[in-house]
């Protein structure tokens, strides 16, 4: 899991300047309408790049990895290439279609948005669009990358992304807002310039062949089209939450925004590093049909995610308003701003833990060619998030749509452990289980301890001083806690630090 750590901490820094990107929005535009139309706008491109990313890693990697196996590398590389050239042409297709019907799609995007508000976001919309074809590409790209074990910078990109949109805000509100459009369409494209060196240094040389035949393009169609549905179950379960919230109250959108990112920092620092840092590994063990090495790798992965995100998940949920105030209030993003969004953002935390067993989980499945378990379960989350979104909105306004996001995903993780039991037998072992129940037992005296201090300073050195002493303080109580209650996993370490002292 070394190389997992290693990730997490480049992945802390790419997502910091994401947060700097959203303190930019919040602190320029605040919740006011602009900062809905930017988010919608930002959102439908970004969707597709995620989607693409998701589904050519999970389909390209043990597609790649078998055509090298059992071929060559030349013969893996030659794959590639006629999978990127495809891949172009069918993103240039829908980035048309997209432009042409941009109307309709941002209609079912924000479905609350007057005709002005509507009419700047179809043409932002149009301009980001064009940055599908490089998008798509270079998600593949990204992919290849990972297999070469060039992981940090498949995933240091970001950073560049997240400056170029954090200037385009900056000239925008000094000009005009239709430089956001101009500026998501460079972020998306010219983000990607740091691979060109890596990809060249790995000996690939591209091909612009095209075949359509090729046996190994259709066997990655079998899996990626389910995967396609699989990896976007996240993205379109925002999206409903953000269609149904533009109806709410100006502004809606991006309070569930700043509230939902805080929620993906943690995402993406911890689940996202461990999965990528992972999954090569387990298409190649999947590939070798070296089931218990595979179910072994799961569960080591499991625990190092819990491990992680369940103290995270909790630190966030007791301090969600300090965190909100801290990092956004200023500006035109106020102190009712922030008590709106931290309602929000308490809870989305109670879902993270279900994203992360279910991403590790739905990888397994990929592995062992089964793309389509992982599809019912998207499925059936899509459907839960939908039906419970509409209910408790109802009830309990933009809390309803976060309440109903995270229950979808614990749900959905639940129901996926259970499939891959069916299939595998169990990959979540008692030790696992045990060592988890020790994490949320460490997790609770953490956050009892530390939000007790925090209290205790309030009055005394103010809000942020306080968030950060008592941040400083649940670090201490946490790691002591898992050295009293001693998982399996931090035993392993402590014996590692003993022989590396003898």
């Amino acid at each position: 899991m070394k190389t997992s750590y290693i990730l997490m901490i480049v992945t802390v820094i790419a997502k910091l300047f994401g947060l700097l990107r959203e303190k930019a929005l919040a602190q320029f535009f605040g919740t006011a309408i602009i900062a809905d139309v930017f988010l919608v706008a930002f959102q439908i491109p970004m969707t597709f790049t995620n989607v693409i990313s998701g589904a050519t890693a999970n389909g390209y990697i043990p597609i790649y990895d078998k055509v090298k196996q059992g071929e060559s590398k030349s013969k893996a590389d030659l794959f590639t290439s006629n999978l990127t050239n495809i891949t172009f042409l069918i993103a240039f297709i829908v980035s048309i279609i997209g432009i042409i019907f941009a109307r309709p799609l941002v209609k079912v995007m924000a479905i609350g948005f007057g005709e002005e508000e509507l009419e700047l976001c179809i043409f932002m919309t149009r301009v980001a669009l064009l940055s599908l074809g490089a998008t798509s590409v270079f998600s593949i790209f990204k992919a290849y990358l990972q297999i070469e074990r060039k992981f940090v910078v498949s995933i240091s990109h970001a950073i560049i992304m997240n400056l170029i949109i954090i200037v385009s805000m900056w000239i925008s509100y000094k000009t005009s807002e239709m430089y956001l459009a101009v500026g998501i369409l460079c972020a998306f494209v010219f983000q990607y310039i740091i691979f060109l060196p890596f990809i060249r240094k790995s000996g690939y040389k591209h091909s612009f062949k095209i075949d359509f035949k090729d046996e190994n393009l259709k066997a990655m169609l079998k899996i990626i089209i389910p995967v396609l549905i699989s990896t976007s179950v996240i993205e379109l379960n925002f999206i409903i939450s953000k269609s149904l919230a533009s109806s709410l109250f100006e502004g809606a959108i991006s309070t569930l925004n700043y509230a939902y990112k805080l929620q993906s920092f943690v995402t993406g620092i911890v689940i996202t590093s461990i999965t990528t840092a992972v999954y090569p590994e387990m298409a190649r063990l999947g590939a070798l049909k070296d089931y218990n090495g595979l179910k072994k790798q799961t569960s080591e992965a499991i625990f190092t995610m819990a491990l992680l995100v369940i103290p995270a998940s909790v630190g966030l949920f007791i301090f969600a308003e300090p965190i909100v105030k801290l990092l956004f209030v200023g500006g035109a993003f106020s102190n009712e701003d922030a008590k709106i969004t931290a309602i929000t953002l308490s809870f989305y935390a109670i879902g993270i833990i279900g994203i992360g067993i279910r991403e590790i989980i739905s990888r397994v499945f990929y592995t062992i060619m089964d793309a389509k378990t992982p599809v019912i379960n998207s499925v059936i989350m899509v459907v839960l998030n939908v039906i419970l979104s509409i209910v408790l909105v109802d009830k309990w306004g933009i809390r309803g749509l976060a309440f109903a996001t995270s229950l979808s995903f614990i749900i959905g993780a639940i129901l996926i452990v259970f499939s891959l039991k069916r299939k595998l037998g169990s990959v979540i072992t008692k030790t696992t289980t045990k060592d988890v129940l020790k994490v949320v037992f460490a997790s609770a005296l953490m956050g009892l301890g530390s939000r007790l201090v925090f209290n205790f300073l309030l009055g005394s050195i103010g809000s942020n001083l306080s968030l950060i002493v008592s941040i400083a303080v649940a670090g201490i109580i946490y790691i002591v806690s898992l050295f009293v209650f001693r998982p399996s996993e931090i035993n392993t370490l402590i014996n590692k630090l003993k022989n590396k002292r003898k």
